[in-house]
């Protein structure tokens, strides 16, 4: 009776991290993170507020709370998945700083996407000739745009780096 209900558990256990706290968040508690704890839970659960996910999260086994935590999250929207990857940890001043980058593929041309999606950020430049970076007013927030199959597709970056 243990294994069948160890077996279920394992197998429900994706379902039960979309309704409670994020699966980054219950990774990093059976790692032992305490330091940089309270920015891991506040960006992971910013990053899922809004739909299913599933993450693959690392660690350092033998210093976990000294050293950064790095999750990848397939996050589930209606028109598809976006991958996101997030790492938070302490850095050299003694607080914590966290990055998160969401990539996705758009079936719209990037100056589509870039008017309906991301007509609140400017212009800031090009990364290279297809590449364009737009950022938000208080410059903490970035995006990248680079077109896909002959501009009928847009690859997207939404890159947030914070420091608490």
């Amino acid at each position: 009776m243990r294994y069948r209900s160890t077996l279920l558990l394992a197998l429900l256990a994706p379902l039960l991290a979309q309704a409670g706290e994020p699966s980054p968040v219950d990774n990093a508690v059976d790692a032992k993170i305490k330091t940089c704890m309270a920015p891991l839970k506040k960006v992971a659960s910013f990053i899922v507020k809004d739909g299913g996910h599933a993450s693959h999260d690392i660690w350092n086994d033998k210093d976990a709370d000294r050293r950064p935590f790095s999750s990848l999250i397939a996050k589930k929207y209606s028109d598809g998945d976006s991958h996101v990857s997030m790492s938070v940890g302490p850095d050299k001043s003694g607080r914590c700083s966290a990055e998160y980058n969401e990539t996705a593929y758009w079936p719209k041309a990037c100056t589509v996407l870039r008017e309906e999606i991301y007509g609140e950020f400017k212009y800031h430049a090009s990364l290279n000739e297809s590449t364009t970076i737009l950022r938000n007013d208080d410059k903490s927030v970035y995006v990248y745009l680079t077109p896909q199959m002959q501009g009928n597709g847009c690859l997207s970056t939404r890159r947030e780096v914070i420091y608490y």
